[in-house]
């Protein structure tokens, strides 16, 4: 990428679209920066689909709004995260986010193009990208502006991966865990070391709802008000452990148990949830099963469910089980990434060897004849969730960062 960015050609087509299009008139006045007014942040979120690091960064828009920042998203996708992001009420363009390459010179300088042009109109005083696809072309806009970039890492990936895409170097980095970051200090310590930081992502704990609206609300969904309900939320991917979920349900054929499938397969249109419910089928499960699909209220229908399973094999973080300690679910992991750091075990959750369906059976069962404990593991779940990922902790951390970045060396 930097091979480009020095290329004559290449920056004086991003520098000459930036300036015809600059003019008084734009949304980003000169008086922005005047005292007393907030400053701006231009995150930039791929989002091909949505997922847990385009829900992240929604609890990120809602946590930072009484900060003294101010937030103006763009969006390679016009999608779900951006519809969402403009029912917040808040500044939205959809502009491809292309990686900056010489395969690609056109598309990728028209890109960083694209990218520049919104933040002339917004005059941000920080970038900040989401994830690590996210970061290139607002890496570059970065250093064009004289601006500091921030970015986000919510997947771990190679040395090699860190160094191409992390080109412009980034001001700071951010990871969800600390397992994921000494992990990934570990690969590249010339990429991360003495520029990154932790900031746990923040939930938002649902209304709790009555027993009979919970009920009503059980019935709409096809689940009777008495069963005990197994849940997997998220992404149905297969590295969020949905073969050893239904393998675990197959070992659990005998109880009472119901389990249901709230999340989809958007990365490829549903072909990975429709094997699923194939092999649900296959295995004689399928009068036990509920495919919910997406649902954008999802974070409100966790607590529908009795018990939430996360049988990730790799998890940088955790977002569903954090979204399931916060609407009151007793939750059973695999001890892998984050998870650990997210959930309490043995007061919030349980935790199982990942790629184990045997033993994730069995904490289910643990769990599925212990109401009182279920009851006891949803409380702390909770608390926890309200006193260790509020989005005030989440917003306090994320105005130090920018806070010491604009600071005056």
């Amino acid at each position: 990428m930097t091979e480009l960015a020095s290329r004559p050609a290449a920056r004086t087509a991003i520098v000459h679209s930036i300036a015809v299009r600059e003019s008084p008139g734009s949304d980003a006045s000169t008086d922005q920066r005047a005292g007393g007014r907030k400053k701006t942040v231009l995150y930039l979120a791929w989002a091909p689909f949505f997922s847990g690091a385009e829900r992240a960064l929604l609890l990120t828009l809602q946590a930072m709004r009484d900060s003294p920042y101010r937030a103006s998203v763009v969006v390679g996708t016009d999608g779900e995260l951006a519809n969402q992001v403009r029912a917040l009420g808040l500044r939205c363009h959809v502009s491809p986010l292309q990686q900056l390459t010489r395969r690609r010179p056109v598309a990728s300088t028209w890109s960083a193009s694209h990218v520049a042009i919104e933040a002339l109109r917004t005059r941000p005083d920080i970038v900040h990208a989401n994830d690590m696809p996210s970061y290139q072309a607002g890496g570059f806009v970065s250093k064009l502006l004289g601006i500091p970039a921030v970015t986000h890492l919510r997947f771990p990936d190679s040395a090699e991966a860190y160094r191409w895409f992390f080109r412009p170097r980034f001001s700071h980095a951010l990871f969800i865990s600390e397992s994921f970051k000494s992990e990934a200090l570990a690969a590249a310590p010339d990429v991360f070391s003495g520029r990154s930081s932790v900031v746990y992502d923040a939930v938002r704990p649902p209304h709790l709802w009555s027993q009979a609206e919970r009920d009503d609300a059980r019935r709409r969904l096809g689940l009777e008000p008495d069963s005990v309900v197994v849940a997997l939320t998220g992404q149905v991917s297969e590295i969020k452990g949905i073969w050893e979920f239904v393998a675990a349900a197959d070992r659990l054929r005998h109880t009472r148990a119901m389990f249901v499938v709230l999340g989809d397969d958007l990365k490829t249109g549903g072909a990975l949830r429709a094997r699923m419910e194939a092999e649900v089928e296959r295995l004689g499960l399928a009068d036990r099963f509920r495919f919910l699909g997406f649902r954008p209220d999802a974070p409100d229908l966790v607590q529908l469910f009795d018990i939430v399973a996360v049988p990730s094999h790799v998890e940088p973080f955790g977002l569903a089980a954090l979204e399931a300690m916060a609407a009151g679910r007793p939750v059973v992991a695999t001890r892998v990434g984050g998870l650990p750091e997210v959930v309490a075990e043995g007061a919030t959750a349980l935790l199982v060897p990942p790629r184990d369906p045997d033993s994730l059976a069995l904490a289910l069962r643990d769990l599925l004849d212990d109401p009182v404990r279920r009851g006891e593991f949803g409380r702390l779940g909770r608390q926890r969730a309200s006193n260790v990922f509020s989005e005030q902790a989440h917003a306090g951390a994320l105005t130090r960062t920018y806070d010491s970045l604009l600071r005056p060396k």
